[in-house]
């Protein structure tokens, strides 16, 4: 039996598995929320709001797991469509805060059930006795790689 080739030893290795996983769960998004007419990373950020009204954009892209200049365009696009606005920070006036409009929080009751379905889908292919543990597995990977994001520290601006 010959030994594993160059391209299959590359197929095998964590960041390129990790990288097509998202790629999957990118497309399965895109397909369930297509109608909606929102990324997955646009959703975070929706989600992120929901939950925690007139953060700043540093915070708002450390909790949707976006970087700084993802986080930027994801924030004008969701604003051009009038989901968010912009406003001054009150103590500090250059400090830009966020907030959902009406019209975002109706547009993430409405996508939350194509959203649920995402993450159904995904986890599908695996047997049920394996896909909590699957999830398990991951978070461990973050752990281990200090990459949980750690919602308090975030708030209080610890972590950017």
């Amino acid at each position: 039996m010959r030994s594993a080739t160059r391209l299959q030893r590359f197929h095998s290795r964590p960041g390129f598995l990790l990288k097509r996983g998202q790629q999957v769960a990118a497309a399965i998004f895109l397909e369930e929320c297509r109608e909606f007419g929102l990324t997955s990373s646009q959703y975070g950020a929706l989600c992120a709001l929901a939950e925690y009204p007139g953060i700043d954009q540093i915070a708002l892209g450390t909790l949707a797991g976006l970087d700084r200049s993802t986080v930027g365009l994801v924030i004008r696009l969701l604003s051009e469509r009038g989901l968010v606005e912009r406003y001054a920070d009150q103590r500090d006036g250059r400090r830009k805060r966020i907030r959902l409009t009406a019209a975002g929080r109706r547009a993430l009751r409405q996508v939350a059930p194509a959203a649920r379905r995402v993450s159904g889908r995904m986890l599908s292919v695996l047997p049920k006795a394996e896909r909590r543990r699957f999830l398990l597995l991951l978070g461990r990977f973050l752990a281990g790689h200090r990459a949980v994001i750690d919602v308090k520290e975030v708030l209080q601006g610890k972590i950017e």
